[in-house]
């Protein structure tokens, strides 16, 4: 009887040891970068915006009227949205203007101060101008 005890708990031992193996996590570094989202206006003066993009660090939406600035000349002053040390490799928003303007509405991302992504689009009475910046960052 001893040795049945011994043989079957040696071959649960065994058997046991085989079955679990340890799991490895894949380490992903993450290499923090420098995002700046850029919106432009052709708008001679006054032009409103509302954006929204994806905050993932408390994973929620951020939304909310921006305001153009315009020089002494009447030029308009980009809108920035910086993110030093960005460490998430998605960027997710959109912009638009709440009027049927026919002005241009720009948006560019730059990364690491490398144009990434360049889109613009121009309002119409029926269509308000709206731009869109979902991009994947790669390593």
């Amino acid at each position: 009887m001893k040795k049945a005890v011994f043989f079957f708990f040696t071959l649960l031992f065994a058997s046991c040891s085989t079955i679990i193996d340890p799991i490895t996590p894949e380490i992903v570094e993450i290499i923090p970068k420098d995002v700046k989202i850029i919106f432009t206006t052709s708008a001679p003066d006054s032009d409103e915006i509302n954006v929204s993009y994806k905050d993932f660090g408390i994973n929620e939406w951020v939304y909310g009227p921006r305001e153009f600035s315009y020089d002494s000349n009447g030029n308009s002053e980009p809108i920035i949205i910086s993110f030093p040390e960005y460490p998430y490799n998605e960027i997710a928003g959109d912009a638009y203007r709440k009027n049927g303007h026919a002005y241009i509405l720009k948006v560019q991302i730059l990364i690491n101060d490398v144009l990434v992504l360049d889109n613009e689009t121009v309002g119409s009475e029926e269509v308000w101008a709206q731009v869109f910046f979902n991009y994947n960052i790669v390593d």
